[in-house]
């Protein structure tokens, strides 16, 4: 006999977990989460919990004295000892998703590979197990590009990044986005003489080409070689070392370091799903394809995350799981809106941004209108000794309704949270230029920015 459920989630990262916590706050009485492998997924096992733990340690070690020449120290930096923390930390934050979701929630755990054998019926080991309603949840894995030559070396993707036991003296990175530039500056930071490799014409391009260009002038004061417009060409050892070789234009180079790291983007993790069996479908890279309430082509199956394909976050993942799981349970569909997502690169300073950018708002056929400070002249930021970056707002003319919100500033993800409301609730820059703001804050940034624009359009007379 099958074990019988309400709701069935597939996956214990992000979204599994936020669709199963929803799932019993709605009412449904019997819940179960099935996981095939290591509970709680990429985020606390192998993403932004280790990686931004280290990013940390490794940025107190660049700054001992955070810029200020009253402050002299010098820290010696205990891998080791980093490591032990890292998992001490990783095993803590585990202990409390286990005991909310399975203790306090009642959520029932299924260990096992899930398969569908049929729309409403999972094969999972040797159990099978039957639900009216299913939430796919499974994630996705770093993809590996095939570059001639990648079968026959050695390297590493973010997986084995945050558990080396030796820091390495050089260190070649493919990819220039958020995982890219985090892991550069984290080796950098650490003494490794980092080179990053971007296929595009820039560093992270979906952002703002402003920011993108000023985190380039400064992972590259902080000695990152960075190469973009570049063409892997293929990879080979040589000796001790490995070897990418490439073409950035008309020229052909050789890029020699002890490790190679690829930071190339994730696939869904759908291959073993059997999804046919339940009539769902997918695109050809695997990710399952949704309509806006995350309902997959069959009517009782939604799925959440990165399973569903790009943006890949965790932000997203927990949203997407909490809305598939309302859905699920709920006659009035919320819709799932990724536009309105904000994302951050945790680098010192950081990067984050919300909504449109310029060139979005005008292909969109807005009329966009945009305002931008350098962080140096707001107080906060000379007073905690790293003046680096910029706030850029960017408006509708007609109206002043915000569209974007776009930073690079040491406090960045947390900046970016009153651009995140301005955007969804469809404030104007004159809401957010009469808003009260604590001196001395970098929030207060935000604010500047909106001046700055109710100004701009009262002097633009329509154009």
């Amino acid at each position: 006999m099958a074990a019988e459920y309400d709701v069935v989630i597939i996956g214990t990262g992000a979204a599994g977990v936020a669709a199963a916590t929803t799932a019993v706050h709605l009412g449904a009485s019997r819940v179960a989460i099935i996981e095939r492998g290591t509970l709680w997924g990429t985020c606390v096992n192998t993403g932004c919990i280790p990686s931004k733990f280290l990013l940390s340690l490794s940025s107190y070690k660049f700054y001992p004295g955070h810029g200020h020449p009253g402050v002299q120290a010098e820290i010696r930096f205990d891998l080791n000892q980093a490591l032990i923390e890292k998992n001490s930390l990783q095993e803590s934050l585990k202990k409390k998703k286990h005991d909310n979701l399975f203790t306090r929630l009642g959520v029932e755990l299924i260990e096992g590979e899930a398969k569908f054998l049929s729309p409403n019926l999972l094969q999972v080991g040797d159990k099978k197990v039957t639900a009216k309603r299913f939430v796919i949840a499974t994630g996705s894995s770093p993809a590996i590009p095939a570059i001639e030559g990648i079968g026959s070396v050695r390297f590493m993707t973010s997986l084995d990044a945050t558990r080396l036991e030796q820091i390495p003296s050089s260190l070649t990175i493919i990819g220039g986005r958020a995982l890219g530039l985090e892991f550069a500056q984290m080796f950098a930071h650490l003494g490794t003489r980092v080179t990053l490799l971007q296929r595009s014409s820039r560093i992270i391009p979906e952002e703002d080409p402003e920011i993108s260009d000023l985190m380039t002038g400064y992972l590259i004061q902080e000695g990152i070689t960075i190469f973009t417009g570049v063409e892997i060409k293929s990879v080979e050892r040589l000796g001790e070392s490995v070897a990418v070789h490439v073409n950035i234009g008309n020229e052909k180079k050789t890029i020699l370091s002890d490790r190679l790291l690829m930071a190339t983007g994730r696939l869904p993790n759908t291959g073993q799903l059997n999804l046919a069996a339940a009539g769902i479908e997918t695109r050809k890279d695997g990710a399952i394809i949704v309509d806006t309430t995350l309902k997959t082509s069959a009517p009782h199956i939604w799925a959440a995350g990165d399973v569903t394909g790009e943006p890949m976050l965790e932000t997203a993942a927990k949203y997407g799981g909490e809305i598939a799981a309302t859905n699920a349970l709920r006659e009035l569909k919320r819709s799932y809106n990724s536009a309105l997502l904000p994302h951050g690169i945790f680098t010192t300073p950081q990067v984050a941004s919300v909504g449109m950018t310029e060139e979005k708002a005008r292909k969109a056929g807005l009329h966009p209108v945009s305002y931008s400070i350098r962080t140096e002249s707001m107080a906060k930021f000379s007073i905690d000794g790293d003046t680096r970056g910029m706030v850029k707002m960017v408006a509708d003319q007609a109206n002043g309704r915000i569209l974007g919100v776009h930073i690079c500033a040491p406090l960045a993800t947390e900046m970016i949270q009153e651009g995140v409301i301005a955007v969804i609730r469809y404030l104007t820059a004159d809401d957010l230029s009469v808003t009260p703001h604590i001196f001395p804050t970098a929030t207060e940034a935000i604010a500047v920015c909106a001046r700055g624009l109710r100004e701009l359009r009262g002097n633009c007379h329509g154009c």
